[in-house]
């Protein structure tokens, strides 16, 4: 693995080395609490050998490593921050920050609190978005995002696919509202094994 801190002050972690970076991206976002070397540690090893990963650090302390919101309620999201913390990827991803346009695909990977950021990306900028894997995630419920969604993905050819996997059986209230969202506005796929990313991430680069 290979850190790097950005003009901006954020401190990244590559999976390659720059000689060897690929035009297939890969965009890791850690959970709650944890760090960006936790979620490159369990996660680079199953991109696709032709992907290049760039796991990102939240903006807040947390007691154990960093947090992208201050809170895990999906309900109850602070707006600002959601927005600030997906500029900080919008931020990290741009030209200026690494020297090229020539990514033919980027991919999100989150966990937990990671995978609401990475449906956060996906509701902000669509276009931006090849495919998602949200691991054990939620989605925000929030009306002011809401009012982006693409109203539904039986009405859009567009609608990015997304591998959503629970592998920690729980009873979260967030369960049913990220499912009901991700059916009206992707192409959901559900999976309860990690073993299922690599050939999704694999038959989503473009």
């Amino acid at each position: 693995m290979y850190p790097e801190t950005l003009s901006t002050g954020h401190r990244v972690m590559w999976s390659l080395p720059e000689a060897l970076r690929t035009e297939h991206l890969v965009l890791v976002f850690h959970d709650a609490g944890s760090t960006m070397e936790t979620v490159a540690e369990h996660y680079f090893g199953y991109l696709p050998e032709t992907a290049t990963g760039l796991a990102i650090q939240a903006g807040f302390d947390a007691t154990f490593g960093n947090s992208w919101f201050t809170t895990t309620d999906h309900e109850h999201a602070n707006f600002p921050e959601v927005i600030s913390a997906a500029h900080r990827v919008f931020d990290t991803i741009d030209e200026d920050e690494y020297g090229t346009t020539s990514y033919t695909s980027i991919q999100l990977l989150g966990v937990g609190q990671g995978a609401a950021l990475a449906t956060t990306l996906l509701r902000v900028r669509p276009e931006v978005v090849n495919s998602l894997v949200g691991i054990d995630g939620y989605v925000i419920d929030n009306a002011m995002l809401a009012a982006l969604d693409n109203g539904g993905a039986e009405t859009s050819s567009q609608a990015a696919p997304v591998l959503w996997l629970t592998i920690e059986d729980s009873n979260d209230p967030s369960a049913e509202f990220a499912h009901d969202w991700l059916t009206a506005n992707t192409r959901l796929i559900e999976a309860e094994s990690t073993s299922a990313i690599t050939p999704f991430l694999t038959q989503n680069v473009s």
